[in-house]
């Protein structure tokens, strides 16, 4: 194994993924604060968020990113995404579903549904994103909380494609695949693997512990998987 490829892939998950959580860390102090003063509109949330949130999407590898609040936790909208999405960095508001032009009911969503439940950071996915990409997304949240009570999540959406051109050179390398904390494949050097797949021999200290994994095959190509890197570090 090539160490220091394996650290070169640990570092640009770290990087990526850190910065995610320090824009995240953000949005729930500032939007916390704000519901923690009082009742909130739609218009106040945006005017919050808005400028701070499309600083962060100059990134060009951010698929999109801003703040979901929760059912009835502003006052003149009961569903609201003030989220920005694509290269145009388009603004979602009221998110309908293309096929039927209905209201987005988007708590029914890993990435909002968990992190309510849980309380903590989620990383959903790899799963695609028919709303808005059409494409495979990794979406990561963060729950905000003000009086007791959840008012939303901060997250961004990263797209697979993205991943793999930051991370697939040095999977190669070294024949390792990325997976989520349920085993399913994001990025892999090996062909027969797809994104989504479950990789049955992934060892349990990758499963539920991290949100990511690199793992790689033993040597006889048998057994269970080798954990390399995982994020957080």
């Amino acid at each position: 194994m090539n160490i220091d490829v394996s650290a070169d892939c640990a570092v640009r998950i770290e990087q990526h993924f850190g910065a995610i959580l320090t824009e995240l860390e953000r949005v729930r102090a500032q939007v916390g604060a704000l519901f923690a003063a009082g009742p909130v509109t739609s218009d106040e949330l945006i005017a919050q968020v808005e400028t701070g949130t499309l600083a962060f999407l100059q990134d060009p590898s951010l698929l999109g990113g801003g703040f979901v609040v929760a059912p009835a936790a502003l006052v003149d909208r009961r569903l609201y995404l003030a989220w920005w999405q694509g290269a145009g960095r388009d603004f979602l508001g009221d998110a309908v579903v293309p096929a039927t032009g209905e209201v987005l009911d988007y708590t029914r969503q890993p990435w909002f549904r968990i992190p309510a439940r849980t309380g903590a950071l989620h990383l959903a996915g790899p799963y695609v994103d028919f709303v808005c990409t059409d494409e495979y997304v990794m979406t990561m949240t963060l729950p905000v909380y003000a009086g007791g009570r959840m008012v939303g999540v901060a997250g961004a959406d990263t797209s697979v494609e993205t991943l793999e051109r930051m991370l697939l050179p040095g999977l190669r390398e070294i024949g390792a695949t990325l997976v989520n904390s349920h085993g399913r494949v994001v990025v892999s050097a090996d062909p027969h693997l797809a994104t989504g797949e479950v990789m049955n021999a992934v060892p349990d200290k990758a499963r539920g512990a991290r949100p990511l994994s690199v793992v790689q095959p033993s040597a006889d190509g048998r057994g269970e998987l080798k954990t390399l890197a995982g994020w957080p570090s």
